[in-house]
């Protein structure tokens, strides 16, 4: 789902199209969870914080004023995320390879990626998710972590260079 169509989405929901929703929620609700889980990394947690995220958007939708509604999505997801780990103290549960059911990586595949992952700082896994599976510029990912865009650029290559090493 392109950005255009996303807004033009959000448009619909403003004069009650509750099938606009439903279609936002299919397309996104397994990358907006994703980043929630890098952020939190607790599942429950994880699946809180995406019900929260489309029951405000639900209650809520930005209006025409967001130019990037994909961006305001994921930003909505991190700021929850960290909220949620203000409020409770980590438990330090590595949930991580409880990934989604639907995923075709072999498991022992998908238990290296989460293990390597699980490498990253809070930060690296952040700009990770919110690049590979939200599918953000850096540019908004910048916008949405308060990093000059260089910085966010240079932490990206600096996880993947630990991601290929670990997975090598």
């Amino acid at each position: 789902m392109d950005k255009t169509e996303l807004n033009e989405l959000f448009s619909k929901m403003n004069t009650g199209d509750k099938l606009a929703f439903s279609r936002i929620y299919s397309e996104l609700k397994q990358p907006v969870f994703t980043v929630a889980l890098r952020i939190v990394t607790s599942r429950e947690l994880a699946e809180d914080i995406t019900h929260d995220v489309f029951v405000k958007l639900f209650v809520s939708p930005p209006d025409a004023c967001v130019k990037n509604a994909r961006a305001y999505i994921f930003q909505m997801a991190r700021n929850l995320a960290i909220d949620a780990l203000r409020k409770k103290p980590c438990d330090n549960i590595d949930e991580l390879a409880l990934k989604a059911k639907d995923s075709i990586a072999p498991v022992d595949t998908r238990l290296d990626i989460e293990k390597a992952i699980s490498l990253l700082s809070r930060d690296e896994r952040e700009i990770i998710s919110l690049r590979l599976s939200a599918e953000l510029s850096f540019a908004d990912i910048s916008r949405i972590i308060g990093l000059s865009l260089p910085a966010v650029y240079r932490r990206y290559r600096k996880a993947i260079n630990v991601l290929k090493t670990s997975l090598s």
